[in-house]
């Protein structure tokens, strides 16, 4: 479910109450934004998985918009539930040579660098970096707001039409991150502020900013820049005004302190210029 995504032409939500897509609806409101980009900049999406992705890549925007006319994007995953499984997350290959004969030769053993995950975890995955979800289960995913992904292995799986699914293992050749054995789900904490449990899983300037709420009772969010709620679990109310499970807020720059009242589990995306 795409919570927040304004890519005209392509993917883009509706502005229930202005009767928009949210593409337009941030070119006619950017006061209500306060940032400097000429476009949303930032992505949500709720997904709850039934099977293994496939092992993919994203590349970065200058290369996306050369090959793929679209922007790339850097993403985290925010895995849901209690459950453990595993996830590919970078590979063994220590040179692109390495990779390059490891993908040639279908070594999938050999390549890919699987890791443990449980819920709870906070997963950063830059562009570039090898990865894929496996097995079931439900996680919100944050990134910037591109679509490009670059499939290097799909396990051989058809489409509608009996085909085997199109790769694109040349652009991820160009792409991947080498070296990249490195990378681990991020421990994240959690502290009360003014009355909610909130835990910050990402900051980063000209990229996005992104974390959780919980509440059991009420309590006040603020922040300066924009930033999009998406209710996880439960119900409740913002502002006086209701929302549950897959409803989305958005709350403009400079708004002040928004009142949250109910026993649920929000999600948050955000964003802060680059000064840099």
């Amino acid at each position: 479910m795409y919570t927040v995504i304004a890519m005209p032409g392509h993917l883009d939500c509706h502005v229930t109450e202005a009767n928009l897509p949210l593409s337009v609806f941030f070119e006619e409101n950017k006061e209500l934004f306060g940032c400097q980009k000429e476009y949303l900049p930032v992505r949500m999406v709720v997904g709850n998985q039934i099977k293994d992705l496939s092992v993919q890549v994203h590349p970065d925007d200058e290369y996306g918009m050369a090959h793929s006319h679209m922007r790339g994007k850097p993403e985290s995953e925010w895995l849901l539930g209690d459950g453990e499984g595993t996830m590919i997350l970078g590979h063994h290959a220590k040179t692109k040579e390495e990779f390059i004969k490891l993908a040639e030769n279908k070594e999938w053993d050999k390549l890919f660098r699987k890791i443990k995950v449980k819920g709870g975890d906070f997963i950063h995955i830059p562009q570039g970096t090898l990865h894929a979800s496996q097995g079931e289960g439900c996680c919100v995913a944050f990134s910037t707001n591109g679509d490009v992904t670059y499939r290097l292995y799909d396990y051989d799986r058809k489409d509608s039409s009996g085909k085997l699914r199109e790769l694109h293992v040349q652009n991820v050749y160009d792409v991947v991150e080498v070296p990249d054995e490195n990378k681990n789900p991020i421990q994240v904490s959690s502290h009360f502020v003014n009355g909610l449990q909130v835990a910050e899983f990402f900051d980063e300037p000209g990229l996005y900013t992104c974390g959780n709420i919980k509440s059991d009772t009420s309590g006040f969010f603020e922040r300066k820049e924009f930033y999009f709620l998406t209710c996880i679990e439960g119900e409740g109310k913002i502002c006086d005004r209701k929302i549950k499970a897959g409803q989305t807020f958005f709350v403009p720059c400079n708004y002040g302190p928004v009142e949250i009242s109910g026993v649920m589990t929000i999600a948050y995306i955000s964003y802060k210029d680059d000064k840099k």
